[in-house]
C-alpha cells in the first residue's frame, strides 16, 4: 500500500514535470510568435509608408503636370494645392506653384489664401495677415469671388472663416492684439450675419480677451474697444 501511494507520488510528479515543460515549450512558442508577428507588423508598415510616399509623390507630380499645362486653371491649381500642401505638407514647392499662379491669375482669391496658409504654417504670421487681407480683399470686392464659389451663403460662409479664423488669428500670434480686435470690430456684423451663431460668440468673448491685453500698452483704445465691444452681443 505504501509502495503503492509512493509510486502514484512519483507518477504525478513526472506528469506535473511533463507539463510544465510543456508549458514553458509553449511559452517559448507564442513568444516566438508574438515577436515574428511584430517583426512581420513592423515590416509591412514600412512597406505601407513607402507604398503612400510613393503614392503621394506621385499623385503630386502628376497634379503639377496638370497644372502647369494650365497655369491659370483655378481647378487645376486647386487640385494641386489640395494634393501637395493640405494632404502632404510640400511647402517650398507649392510656394513656387502659387507664385506663378497668382502671377497669372491674380484676381482669384484663393491663390493669396494658400499664401497666407503656408507662411501661417511657418509662424509668418504678419506677412500670413497680409495674404489673407488680399484674400478677403478680392472676396469681398474681386469680379471672380463669384465665378470661384458660385453660391453667396458659400462665398459668405467663406469670407467669415477667413476673417475670424484666420486674419484675426494671424494679428493674434504676432502679437499685435489691437489689430486683432479691430478686425473683428470692423467685420462685427458682417460675422454675425453669415458666421456659425456659436463660433460667433466665441469669436466676441475672444476680442473681448484680446482687448484685456491692451489695458496696460493703451489705455485709450482699450476704452474705446471696451465700449463698442460691450454693445455687442
Amino acid at each position: 500500500m505504501i509502495v503503492f501511494v509512493v509510486f502514484s507520488c512519483n507518477k504525478k510528479q513526472e506528469q506535473n514535470k511533463t507539463k510544465k515543460g510543456n508549458n514553458i515549450n509553449t511559452s517559448q512558442s507564442n513568444k516566438n510568435k508574438t515577436e515574428e508577428n511584430k517583426k512581420n507588423s513592423e515590416k509591412d508598415s514600412s512597406e505601407i509608408e513607402k507604398q503612400k510616399e510613393f503614392s503621394s509623390e506621385e499623385a503630386i507630380k502628376k497634379a503639377e503636370e496638370e497644372f502647369l499645362k494650365d497655369s491659370k486653371n483655378l481647378e487645376k491649381y486647386r487640385n494641386y494645392v489640395t494634393v501637395a500642401f493640405y494632404q502632404n505638407r510640400e511647402f517650398k514647392r507649392t510656394k513656387e506653384i502659387t507664385e506663378i499662379f497668382l502671377k497669372n491669375a491674380p484676381d482669384y482669391s484663393y491663390g493669396y489664401r494658400v499664401m497666407a496658409d503656408i507662411l501661417f504654417y511657418e509662424k509668418k504670421y504678419k506677412e500670413s495677415a497680409e495674404y489673407y487681407e488680399k484674400a478677403i480683399g478680392i472676396l469681398k470686392h474681386g469680379k471672380q469671388s463669384y465665378a470661384e464659389y458660385k453660391d453667396i451663403k458659400v462665398l459668405n460662409n467663406v469670407l467669415s472663416e477667413i476673417i475670424e479664423k484666420n486674419l484675426i488669428q494671424a494679428y493674434r500670434l504676432s502679437g499685435n492684439n489691437e489689430k486683432a480686435v479691430e478686425t473683428f470690430i470692423i467685420n462685427q456684423k458682417f460675422l454675425k450675419e453669415n458666421y456659425n451663431p456659436l463660433l460667433y460668440n466665441i469669436a466676441l468673448e475672444n476680442a473681448k480677451k484680446d482687448n484685456e491685453m491692451l489695458k496696460s500698452t493703451n489705455s485709450k483704445k482699450y476704452e474705446e474697444n471696451k465700449k463698442k465691444l460691450s454693445d455687442l452681443n
